[in-house]
């Protein structure tokens, strides 16, 4: 991977897993030897809960696979292995060989501009996280719009942790509100010139009405506003033709292989 934008994209994904880390009371984030492994509070595998990326392309695939069985089978838990396809090509067929279940392969998108201003519908009105209460109402959002991907609220809820940390200055994020519920969200994690879009989801009666689109636009924008000159994402199939439409352009695919916990 030689591309600035392509390096600067994966850079983001691989920032995200920190900052998921830091919004969470019990988990635990090492970082070495070029490994980035996360243990988070549940022992599922699931990502930003327990996971790990290569982080060092020299280090051999089954090193990766060797040292995080240690990593996670001393800590009793399950965990996902991050592998992007296009320069993890050898941890992508020993994840094969070996067996490991493949969860999701989504497709890793960016884009270099920002989007003009964004207008919400009558009716809807968009607030930017500056109170706890907005991350709450978007782990509420998110333990509806992601239940379809496995993700329930106590999952959510792990995940998102300590919800005052998402106030750091480190993510912004916004809500959509129809009333007084609460029906749509996206957030931005920065990462100096890079700026990733993640946890866009709208419960599923206001599916269908362009607020995922709104939110991603809003959420697009702080990355850039915050002096990034790309933003990213990982798309879900779900979300994948909102982006695309959007202006977002593939560039690699991101594999997700879980591995269960060792006896």
């Amino acid at each position: 991977m030689n591309n600035r934008s392509h390096i600067l994209a994966d850079n983001n994904l691989v920032e995200s897993i920190r900052e998921h880390a830091r919004w969470q009371d019990e988990s635990e984030c090492v970082e070495e030897h070029g490994l980035l492994l996360l243990a988070g509070a549940t022992d599922l595998p699931v990502p930003y809960q327990n996971c790990l990326i290569r982080t060092d392309p020299s280090i051999s695939a089954q090193e990766v696979l060797d040292r995080a069985r240690v990593f996670f089978g001393t800590r009793s838990k399950a965990f996902m292995l991050l592998v992007r396809e296009g320069q993890d090509r050898d941890l992508d067929v020993l994840c094969q060989t070996t067996g490991l279940k493949l969860r999701a392969n989504t497709p890793c998108m960016l884009i270099n501009h920002p989007f003009g201003p964004v207008d919400a519908p009558d009716g809807i009105r968009a607030e930017r996280f500056t109170e706890e209460r907005h991350v709450q109402d978007a782990i509420r959002v998110n333990s509806e719009a992601y239940s379809v991907l496995g993700l329930n609220l106590e999952l959510v809820r792990a995940i998102y942790g300590n919800p005052s940390r998402l106030l750091s200055g480190n993510a912004e994020g916004y809500v959509l509100y129809r009333g007084n519920r609460p029906v749509s969200t996206a957030m931005a994690i920065f990462s100096g010139q890079g700026a990733g879009v993640y946890w866009v989801g709208t419960v599923p009666e206001a599916q269908g009405a362009g607020l995922a689109t709104i939110c991603t636009r809003l959420a697009t924008n702080a990355g850039f506003h915050h002096g990034a000159s790309i933003v990213t994402l990982q798309a879900s199939p779900y979300g994948e033709p909102i982006y695309r439409r959007l202006g977002y352009k593939m560039y690699d695919r991101l594999k997700f292989y879980a591995h269960r916990k060792q006896k």
